[in-house]
């Protein structure tokens, strides 16, 4: 599906949207003021204080992939911030940036970053931060699950605002992946996208902890058999008959492996597959296509084989009861229209 938001250019499908904004047809008089409009409903509140607002040109693309979505964007320089209030309203999120071309300066819980071409750096989007970027700058930013970002990291105030060198080690590694992502991910499928994700937060984790001298908690085969392992609990959220056993066999480990392989990011096999079908659930029950459907349904359609384990697992883990969630989502929806 093509359709066009003002001078926007939207493309959806049901596990891919993206957004071109650019500031070439519109008078210079207000490019600014559609820029700032245009980028905040895409990317969430922020604030933004160009350096030539008179003189204000820039375009940017935003992909929402499952798993992450990526955001490409030049100007001829800014400082863009969010505020306290502004940040807990996205604090479900961590952004890799990383500039393509120029530099940029990122500043968070008292550090600041001087990036250049390549090098990367993690931003906790649930806290308030800053970003300047150099004149024709252009930069890419990865946003991913703080929740998977702190089952590989911990907390993440330890990390942010670091740069991490783009040119050599895990820091190039994880540069040369980010670089591929806005031109390739369109090509996969939704679960491929997923996993891809994943398998970037796995070596950006990787080259931060390298970077601080930190042995990184798996070895080449055991990161291995872990991505393996997620792949196949993701191939099984929609099988209520699935069993722990039957998961690991089918990645070719055994349950108590599995186990300490996911030790190191604080659950357990039953765990992540319980906390997989919730995600999935939540996405269900925040999507306005789908408001028709019933809780039950939704949670049958998961895996889920009993409504009420499904009822206490989903407030357990999002504070919410599954019919609060789909009302506060559903609500505010309708008030952002």
């Amino acid at each position: 599906m093509l359709r066009t938001l003002g001078d926007q250019v939207i493309s959806s499908t049901d596990d891919f949207t993206e957004y071109i904004i650019n500031t070439s047809d519109v008078h210079p008089r207000d490019r600014f003021q559609y820029w700032f409009q245009s980028t905040r409903r895409v990317l969430g509140p922020y604030e933004n204080r160009p350096f030539q607002r008179a003189n204000f040109e820039g375009d940017l693309r935003y992909l929402r992939v499952p798993g992450m979505s990526l955001s490409v964007f030049r100007c001829n320089g800014m400082r863009a911030w969010r505020t306290e209030r502004q940040a807990n309203l996205l604090g479900e999120f961590v952004h890799v940036v990383m500039p393509l071309t120029g530099s940029v300066k990122l500043r968070q819980d008292g550090r600041e970053a001087q990036l250049n071409a390549g090098d990367i750096c993690l931003i906790d989007v649930g806290r308030p931060s800053t970003l300047i970027q150099t004149p024709h700058a252009r930069c890419l930013v990865v946003e991913l699950s703080r929740r998977e970002g702190e089952a590989r990291l911990g907390q993440l105030n330890r990390w942010t605002a670091r740069r991490i060198d783009g040119g050599q080690g895990g820091g190039a590694l994880a540069s040369a992946f980010a670089r591929l992502l806005p031109d390739q991910i369109s090509y996969l499928s939704g679960p491929a996208q997923a996993e891809v994700a994943r398998q970037f937060l796995d070596l950006c984790a990787l080259s931060v902890k390298e970077m601080d001298g930190t042995a990184y908690s798996h070895s080449s085969a055991r990161l291995a058999s872990l991505l393996r392992l997620k792949s196949v609990v993701d191939a099984n959220l929609t099988n209520c008959n699935a069993t722990c056993e039957e998961l690991a066999a089918a990645a070719g480990i055994s349950v108590r492996y599995a186990n300490q392989l996911l030790d190191a990011e604080q659950t357990s096999l039953q765990k992540l597959l319980f906390n997989r079908r919730i995600e999935k659930c939540q996405a269900a029950l925040a999507d306005p296509a789908q408001a028709h459907r019933q809780i039950s349904d939704i949670a049958y359609s998961w895996g889920f084989g009993d409504v009420s384990h499904f009822g206490r697992l989903f407030k357990a883990m999002t504070g919410m009861t599954p019919r609060d969630y789909k009302k506060f989502n559903l609500t505010a929806l309708t008030k952002s229209e």
